[in-house]
């Protein structure tokens, strides 16, 4: 549950960063100073996905997002994934992901105001930063994740082998001690 309300407090801060941002620069294009050289704010008005793609498809983003946030949603109530890197990557996404849905849904865009100085990259918003450092977590997740079930299936597949090796040190004695008693009956019966 304190991933879902992560999630929820993204979407409070995206938000109420979206609308100071609006309130301030009021006309779309307008660019006021933030971190001289490296960031400066823009009001933009992105009617598509991430770099404008699928401009003006309001309604198939919407329905795209909602099935992501669905999934990602179950996954973090069903426990799915169990470790917490997993679980943080999922409420960034779903944070970030709601943030500009709500957008898309009340205002037919979403509102962008980051735009890099120091070299030409698409602008971009609160929503968008969570949810490229949650996807960069779920990343390193899965590789974390991947190589630990590999070296639990070495050290399982090497615990194995010792059982297997104990076992036929067991049916060799065993076999050792059955042909010694039927040397020593064969013995007594020579007699």
């Amino acid at each position: 549950m304190p991933y879902v309300l992560l999630s929820a407090l993204i979407v409070v801060l995206d938000q109420w960063y979206k609308g100071f941002v609006a309130r301030q620069l009021v006309r779309v294009g307008t660019s006021a100073a933030f971190l001289p050289g490296i960031l400066q704010l823009t009001l933009v008005h992105n009617t598509g996905a991430s770099w404008g793609i699928l401009s003006g498809k309001t309604t198939f983003l919407l329905i795209v997002t909602a099935l992501v946030c669905l999934v990602i949603l179950c996954a973090i109530l069903l426990d799915k994934p169990a470790a917490g890197l997993g679980k943080l990557s999922f409420a960034f996404i779903l944070g970030g992901a709601v943030g500009n849905a709500l957008d898309r849904y009340l205002l037919g865009y979403v509102i962008d105001m980051f735009d890099t100085e120091f070299m030409n990259f698409p602008v971009f918003n609160v929503a968008d930063c969570f949810i490229t450092v949650g996807a960069v977590l779920l990343c390193i997740w899965v590789l974390r994740d991947e190589r630990k079930s590999r070296l639990d299936r070495r050290e399982a597949s090497r615990r194995r082998w010792e059982q297997s090796r104990e076992a036929a040190k067991a049916d060799a004695a065993l076999a050792e001690q059955t042909r010694r008693e039927f040397d020593k009956n064969d013995d007594l019966s020579d007699r």
